[in-house]
């Protein structure tokens, strides 16, 4: 579990791979790193299956990537080069894999079955079902998968399909996968209360390590946490009774739109030699001063007080002052 801010203490990654529960902290000081857990190695990718007559191939290569909650469909295309329609039975064989042995949740599945209207729904056994292919055309196998609340990271469904060849081939096999992945989810809070709600957040992760993996609280972005973890409805639950805590953003947040937090904006930027600004922090909050050095590389700015009698080079960090007349003169580099 980790926690980390965009200031000055360090900018970190949300991380890609969720830390398994750290132990009960024994004192104040920050968690050590945590070993993280491996997810199974995903199948090779689902080649289309080929006979003499029969093409059974599947929509997307690879397995797909889902989130606590969502539905997604997978999908295969059975197709006959016969000269005839042929009838031919389809085993279809569900099952359960998890990361953490014996937890695993169920998946619910769904399929139309080819010319039938209503939808049926499939368990973790295997079932038969004859399909009626006309020369030359496809058949879609559709399966509709809802990925649980409570699903772990790295958990998985499995399509197994069997197909039997009517020439006596050797059966065509082929696998279709859905795995459960993190989230980034957008946590409203009260502006200024955003350490505070995640501080908050993070200590209830002691008994509930696998629902939130990281937070990120950025300073440049007033009044939101960000927190990577499986279920949107897991993380609203932590959230109850957190002070300042004003709920979950609907929808899911993505790496690359919260990508531009993790980098630390220059705060000299827009700065210029004999701007008149304001110190905004430190022992000479609220005094008017003039720029008359910037360094880029340190991210500080020289000033004489104004008002000063003796006029005494202050250097400060540039977000410690706010501009007030923007100078004609030079940027520092």
């Amino acid at each position: 579990m980790a926690v980390t801010q965009e200031d000055g203490e360090g900018i970190g990654l949300l991380s890609g791979t969720p830390p398994v529960a750290p132990e009960k902290k024994a004192t104040t000081a920050a968690p050590p790193a945590a070993t993280p857990v491996v997810a199974p190695a995903p199948p090779a990718p689902a080649k289309p299956q080929v006979s003499a007559v029969l093409t059974l191939k599947a929509a997307e290569e690879g397995p797909r990537e889902v989130t606590a909650g969502t539905i997604t469909t997978l999908s295969a295309v059975l197709t006959s080069k016969a000269a005839d329609s042929l009838t031919i039975p389809i085993g279809i064989e569900v099952a359960y894999t998890s990361t953490y042995p014996g937890e695993g949740a169920e998946w619910p599945v769904r399929w139309t079955p080819p010319g039938k209207r209503s939808a049926t729904e499939l368990f973790a056994r295997k079932v038969t079902h004859p399909v009626t292919i006309l020369p030359g055309t496809g058949v879609p196998l559709s399966f509709e998968i809802t990925a649980p609340v409570g699903v772990r990271y790295g958990d998985r469904v499995e399509i197994r399909l069997t197909v039997h060849d009517p020439d006596g081939s050797p059966a065509l096999r082929l696998t279709l996968a859905s795995v459960a992945r993190q989230a980034v989810l957008a946590i409203k809070t009260s502006r200024g209360y955003e350490r505070e709600v995640a501080d908050t957040l993070h200590a209830r992760t002691d008994e509930k390590a696998d629902v939130v993996f990281a937070l990120l609280v950025p300073s440049s972005l007033r009044g939101y946490v960000f927190a990577e973890g499986m279920s949107f409805e897991g993380v609203r639950e932590m959230l109850k009774g957190i002070r300042k805590a004003r709920g979950l953003v609907d929808g899911e947040t993505t790496l690359k739109e919260v990508e531009p937090l993790l980098v630390p904006k220059i705060t000299v930027e827009g700065f210029v030699e004999g701007a008149i600004v304001e110190l905004i922090s430190g022992p000479f909050k609220g005094e008017k001063a003039r720029v008359k050095k910037i360094d880029q590389a340190k991210e500080e700015i020289t000033v004489e007080l104004i008002e000063a009698v003796v006029p005494i080079p202050v250097t400060v960090r540039g977000d410690h002052v706010r501009m007030l007349e923007k100078g004609v003169g030079k940027s520092g580099g």
